[in-house]
C-alpha cells in the first residue's frame, strides 16, 4: 500500500471504509460468479437473469459465515452469488449451501473455512489500513 493511497481515504473514518470495502468487494463477488445477465445460486442452484444489478436485485454476494460475526467477510470462498430468496427469505438456505461450497470448492477447502471461522470470532475490530488495502484489491 502507496501513502498515496493511503492519503486519497484519509477523510473516511473506519465505519465509512468499512461500508466502501463490503460494496466493492460484494461487486467483485457479483461479477465472479455471473455469467453474463445470468447467475447461479450456490445455494438452490437455479439459473436466474440478472434483475436491477446496479441495486443488488434479485443477485447476491451471500456470505456462508454471517459477514457479522468475523473476519471471514472478505473471504472470497465464504461469499458466493446466491439468489435473494436463498439469501433473504431462507437465511441464506445453509444447508444447500454448504453442499454447493463442497461442489464448488471442494470438501478440504470447505473444512478450512470452518476452522478459520472458528478461529476469527475473537473479537475483531477492522483497522482503515486492512479496510484500504481490501478497497484497493477489489476496486478493478
Amino acid at each position: 500500500m502507496t501513502v498515496k493511497e493511503i492519503q486519497k481515504y484519509s477523510k473516511y473514518s473506519v465505519p465509512e471504509l468499512l461500508k466502501i470495502a463490503v460494496r466493492k468487494f460484494n461487486s467483485f463477488i457479483r461479477k465472479r460468479d455471473c455469467d453474463g445477465e445470468f447467475f447461479t445460486c450456490i445455494s438452490c442452484q437455479r439459473t436466474l437473469r440478472i434483475v436491477n444489478y446496479a441495486r443488488g436485485g434479485n443477485y447476491h454476494a451471500g456470505h456462508y459465515y454471517p459477514s457479522t460475526e468475523s473476519l471471514l467477510r472478505f473471504n472470497e470462498i465464504n461469499v458466493n452469488g446466491q439468489c435473494g430468496q436463498c439469501n433473504t427469505h431462507k437465511h441464506g438456505n445453509q444447508i444447500e449451501y454448504r453442499k454447493g461450497l463442497i461442489k464448488k470448492y471442494g470438501i478440504e477447502e470447505v473444512e478450512r473455512l470452518d476452522l478459520l471461522d472458528a478461529q476469527y470470532k475473537r473479537g475483531f475490530k477492522w483497522d482503515r489500513f486492512t479496510l484500504i488495502e481490501i478497497i484497493e484489491k477489489y476496486k478493478k
